[in-house]
């Protein structure tokens, strides 16, 4: 039960096609149907082979219980000629005392009544009757001179074991000896039994071509049959020999056997009486054969059954499976992001309710993507804008606040050179309202920006690399590098206790520009750099959106995930940032090149 548990399970977890669950949907119907009518014709086979063997014995039983009653009437006519018939007593016991004429009408009248006891039965063939003081055999039709010795003594012998038989030269003789004590035999006489009407007999008791009869004695020591095959009948012999040892055995149960490799049934029954055994044998092919065919009949039907299952189920999966493998196919395009398609169909079924709701859904989800790409990208734009309206006041606030302690301080050099640079720079923030700029004219307002921190931190030197060949007009977002610039004074140059160094340095590496700024600030531990990288997560929205976070999220929301910037610990100990810009990309105007002149 546990295996039959573990396996349903096992079949439950699979995931089936439409094909196998209709044949399995058709077998549950058609299994029990076809188990019921199995154990049924089961059922009815049995009691049919019942009625056969029962009427095979029943045919056994009563051509056994008609040869003895048949023979049990010759032997009573013998037995009453014998003992109380006036002609067969005057003929035996004083033939001398009587002359010709009256010998000669005795022996005449003997003869009408072996006729008539002849008539009498159809299994005698002739009767003869010896008288020894005679000297002569009467026959039916005739008479002779004597009966052989040996004929006497084997009747004699017969009669006292107490079978009225005695088989001898291919001669079946119910003989009589009378008297049957004494020294002196007044008469014997024989009635020959004709084999070739026993086995005549014995062939109309089955319309089977394969099927025999055979009557044995008790001894074995002779038989009749209706066949000749030699095999059959010794094997029969045998075991019908080994059953004589059994006493009180009338009649038999059925028997199986197999004789040859080929299986046979009998039905015998023994008569006590008689000292015989009548044996009925036939091939279990031929007496079950219309069964076998019904049974033929039944795995025939069965098996055309489960061919018109799958038939019908394959029948049943191509009218499904194709609309719907196609079906299938489809969403699977929809989701690869074709949505052009637009499906078809022939018939005027459900598919094509499907088909019609598929396509409106297609339609509906490309309008859809259509309005939610439009939205996004008036979105980032929008993000754009308002992050760069961050930047501005940010930057005007510190340079005031600069402004202010150089003017309170009554440094009027450095007030100037201050104001100076924010002439510049704001003269380039507020000449255009363009997103990009090109790289060039960003590096010059990060160098107007710088300027106006170097009046602040005269001790900070700072490295600017010229820009790669190639690429000074490339199109970069406004305010990228000069939030970095910011961030490095105000994270790590602005507490740094002695001269401190910013290096800006550009290069390009397979179509991608890199912009790296680093500083000799204060030491970074690895843990605080994790905690850096981890607030630059695109997915966090609670991050402040100013400084490097600002510039990050701005070139992620222009360029993808792939790009923005990278966050490393620098060879001069401090912070390095890197910005990753692409040149060139398929389909856009990445690091397209404007023509100035």
């Amino acid at each position: 039960m546990k295996m039959l548990r573990n396996i349903i399970l096992h079949l439950l977890g699979l995931r089936l096609t439409i094909l196998p669950k209709i044949m399995i949907s058709f077998l549950v119907v058609i299994i029990p149907i076809s188990l019921l009518s199995l154990m049924m014709n089961q059922s009815g086979m049995n009691t049919v082979r019942q009625e056969i063997l029962q009427s095979s014995a029943s045919n056994v039983h009563f051509y056994l219980s008609s040869l003895e009653t048949e023979i049990n009437r010759i032997l009573r006519l013998e037995r009453e000629y014998i003992s109380s018939d006036d002609d067969f007593s005057k003929a035996g016991v004083i033939p001398e005392s009587m002359d010709d004429y009256e010998r000669g009408l005795t022996i005449l009248r003997i003869e009408n009544k072996l006729s008539i006891l002849k008539s009498s039965s159809p299994y005698i063939k002739d009767i003869r009757i010896y008288f020894p003081r005679l000297g002569r055999t009467i026959w039916t039709t005739s008479f002779s001179d004597t009966i052989p010795q040996e004929e006497i003594d084997a009747i004699i012998d017969n009669a006292k074991s107490g079978s009225p038989f005695t088989y001898l030269n291919n001669r079946l003789i119910l003989g009589m000896v009378y008297p049957l004590t004494g020294q002196e035999i007044l008469f014997t006489m024989e009635v020959e039994l004709s084999i070739p009407l026993l086995r005549e007999s014995l062939a109309q008791m089955s319309n089977k071509q394969n099927a025999g009869s055979i009557l044995l004695n008790k001894g074995d020591d002779w038989y009749v049959s209706d066949k000749n095959d030699s095999a059959v009948l010794s094997a029969i012999r045998s075991y019908v020999f080994e059953q004589s040892v059994e006493e009180g055995l009338t009649l038999t149960e059925n028997k199986r056997m197999e004789i040859e490799n080929e299986m046979y049934l009998l039905y015998y029954e023994r008569s006590e009486k008689l000292g015989l055994t009548l044996v009925h044998y036939v091939p279990e092919v031929e007496a079950m054969g219309v069964l076998n065919r019904y049974q033929t009949w039944y795995w025939f039907i069965v098996l055309a059954s489960l061919i018109f299952v799958f038939v019908f189920s394959y029948g049943i999966f191509l009218l499904i499976h194709k609309p719907m493998r196609r079906l299938v196919n489809s969403l699977y395009q929809v989701g690869n992001g074709n949505l052009s398609l637009k499906l078809q169909h022939l018939f005027n079924d459900e598919f094509k309710d499907v088909y019609l709701q598929f396509n409106t859904m297609v339609s509906r989800i490309h309008t859809l993507i259509e309005e939610v790409s439009e939205q996004q990208t008036r979105s980032q734009r929008s993000e754009l804008k308002q992050l760069q309206s961050q930047i501005n006041p940010h930057f005007l606030y510190n340079s005031l606040f600069v402004l202010l302690s150089l003017i309170k301080q009554e440094d009027m050099h450095n007030a100037e050179r201050l104001v100076m640079h924010m002439g510049n720079y704001f003269r380039n923030m507020t000449r255009n309202g363009e997103d990009e700029v090109a790289l060039d004219k960003e590096m010059m307002q990060t160098q107007a920006y710088a300027g106006i921190q170097s009046v602040r931190f005269p001790d900070i030197a700072i490295h600017w690399a010229s820009i790669p060949e190639g690429c000074e007009h490339t199109r970069v977002p406004r305010l990228i590098l000069q939030p970095l610039v910011e961030n490095a004074y105000m994270h790590g140059l602005e507490e740094l206790d002695g001269p401190g160094v910013l290096v800006i340095e550009m290069t390009t590496d397979n179509g991608v520009l890199e912009i790296s700024v680093e500083d000799n600030g204060r030491k970074l531990s690895d843990q605080a750099l994790q905690q850096l990288i981890a607030k630059m997560n695109p997915g966090d929205k609670s991050i402040e959106t100013t400084g490097i976070f600002n510039v990050h999220r701005r070139l992620q929301l222009r360029y993808g995930n792939q790009y923005g910037l990278i966050l490393a610990i620098g060879q001069l100990g401090g912070l390095r940032v890197n910005i990753r810009i692409p040149l060139e990309q398929e389909g856009g105007q990445y690091g397209k090149i404007v023509d100035r002149r």
